[in-house]
């Protein structure tokens, strides 16, 4: 089962258990899902999923500041709650070492030796770990490998 069913499925649970927050949560994430399919033309892959959320998720960061520099509690409380919620739903992010042991092998199986390959080994590894770590940070981790710092 893809991320998109699974997640139609709590909003199916949410809806039966009357659990309000999130089914009204699910029900915007799912919407916007659905519109997102129906553009692409095609069914939704994980890792679409996976961006869609993350882009929510940033969205609403953005709201929560802006709520709570305005002095909007109610607004900053309910946006926080959100933000939990939505992160729940993202899977499991790797840790800074699942990440350089991974760098590592790539680096072994590609045969990379400077930082001439960076373009080659980041294109390997971001296939490898797809939302499971930010761009950034194994960008630095890759960048740090090559150079013979980790």
């Amino acid at each position: 089962m893809g991320m998109f069913e699974d997640v139609q499925r709590q909003y199916i649970e949410a809806r039966k258990s009357g659990d309000k927050f999130a089914s009204q949560v699910l029900n915007l994430v799912v919407s916007d899902l659905k519109y997102e399919k129906i553009n692409k033309q095609k069914d939704l892959e994980d890792a679409d999923v996976i961006a869609y959320l993350r882009k929510t998720l940033k969205s609403r960061k953005e709201m929560l500041a802006e709520a709570e520099a305005a002095g909007r509690k109610d607004i900053a409380e309910q946006t926080q709650a959100e933000i939990a919620f939505l992160e729940k739903l993202l899977p499991r992010m790797m840790s800074r070492e699942e990440l350089i042991a991974l760098v590592k092998s790539v680096k072994e199986s590609l045969g990379a030796s400077s930082p001439a390959d960076m373009g080659r080994m980041m294109k390997e590894v971001m296939s490898k770990v797809a939302g499971k770590a930010e761009g950034s940070e194994v960008k630095d981790v890759v960048s740090a490998v090559l150079k013979g710092e980790l």
